[in-house]
C-alpha cells in the first residue's frame, strides 16, 4: 500500500518534488495546501490534486506531510502551525532516486535531497532541510534543522552548516568550515573561514557583506 502525502506549498519548486515522488513509486498525493496560488493547477501522476486547508489535517491523521517550498523560514513557520492542528503529525523524508547517499548517513523528518546528490559517510542531516540537484555533501557533515543548498553546491569533510542557513547555487565550502545559524552564502562563492551567525557572505574567497535579517527571503525576492 502507498503512503498518502500532502504536499505543503505550490510554487515551482513544489513541481519538482512531485517528480521525484512519481519516480519513486510508493507514494500517493491526497491534496495540497497553500494559500497562495503559484500554479492553476497541481498533477499527479496526470490526475489533478484536491486543494486543502490546513484545517483539514484532524481528518487527515494518517498521512504525512512533504514539503514543496524553498524558503527555511516558511518551512519553520507551517511546522509550527501544523503541529498547532495536529501534534502527532509525520513529515516524510524524500530521497531521490537517483540520489547516492551512504548507509552511515543519517537523515531527520521532512527532509528533500534532490536528483544527483551525494551524501557521503557519517553525515548528518536535520529535519526539514532541502539539499538541492547535484550537490555534493562529503564525509562527516552535519546539517541542522531547516539549512538548504541551492544546485550544485559541494563541501568538504567535517563542515557544519547551522539551522536557517542557505548555500548558494554552485558555492564550495572548504574541509572543517562551520556555518552559523541564518548565514547566507551567495552563489558560486569559495568559503575557507567560519561564517558567524546573521551574515551574508559571498565572492572568492567569500567575505562579510552585510547582516542577514531572520524572515528574509534566502533568495533575494519573494520565493517559496
Amino acid at each position: 500500500m502507498k503512503t498518502k502525502l500532502i504536499l505543503f506549498g505550490s510554487s515551482f519548486h513544489a513541481k519538482v518534488i512531485l517528480a521525484e515522488i512519481e519516480e519513486i513509486k510508493k507514494y500517493d498525493i491526497i491534496g495540497y495546501i497553500d494559500n497562495h496560488s503559484y500554479q492553476k493547477k497541481i498533477l499527479f501522476n496526470q490526475k489533478i490534486v484536491p486543494k486543502l486547508r490546513i484545517d483539514d489535517l484532524i481528518i487527515y491523521k494518517n498521512t504525512k506531510g512533504v514539503f514543496g517550498i524553498g524558503e527555511n523560514y516558511i518551512r519553520f513557520k507551517i511546522y509550527n502551525e501544523v503541529k498547532k492542528i495536529v501534534k502527532s503529525f509525520k513529515w516524510e523524508k524524500i530521497i531521490s532516486n537517483s540520489a547516492i547517499v551512504s548507509k552511515e548517513t543519517k537523515i531527520g523528518s521532512g527532509s528533500f535531497i534532490a536528483s544527483g546528490c551525494i551524501i557521503n559517510h557519517n553525515t548528518k542531516i536535520g529535519k526539514n532541510c532541502l539539499i538541492n540537484t547535484g550537490s555534493i555533501v562529503e564525509h562527516d557533515n552535519n546539517i541542522k534543522d531547516y539549512a538548504s543548498f541551492g544546485p550544485g553546491v559541494k563541501t568538504g569533510g567535517n563542515v557544519t552548516i547551522d539551522k536557517f542557513s542557505y548555500i548558494g547555487i554552485g558555492s564550495v565550502i572548504s574541509h572543517q568550515i562551520y556555518i552559523d545559524e541564518n548565514v547566507l552564502i551567495g552563489a558560486n562563492s569559495f568559503v575557507d573561514k567560519d561564517c558567524s551567525k546573521n551574515k551574508v557572505y559571498f565572492g572568492n574567497p567569500a567575505k562579510f557583506k552585510r547582516i542577514h535579517k531572520k524572515n528574509e527571503s534566502q533568495f533575494g525576492k519573494k520565493d517559496r
